[in-house]
């Protein structure tokens, strides 16, 4: 299976239009680091990079102390949207 960047701005704006949780967000999010972690997922190699800081940001977005606001959530998709 394949990640893009792309893919992770549409889960990130399908949270901001209410449509999943913070919890659903976080829960992809660890899904899909750990099978990039297991060689279970093909990235673009420029877009490595910023796929696993986005994953790693929004893994424990449903855990107060690193709960991501709407503008944050909107800088993370336009640093995604940049590569």
């Amino acid at each position: 299976m394949d990640l893009t960047c792309d893919d992770v701005i549409s889960v990130i704006a399908e949270h901001l239009a209410g449509r999943i949780s913070r919890a659903q967000v976080a829960a992809w999010a660890f899904d899909q680091f750990y099978r990039l972690e297991q060689d279970e997922l093909n990235v673009p190699p420029d877009e490595e990079a910023v796929i696993r800081d986005a994953l790693d940001d929004l893994m424990f977005a449903d855990d107060e102390p690193f709960i991501l606001s709407e503008v944050e959530l909107r800088q993370l998709m336009d640093r995604l949207a940049q590569v």
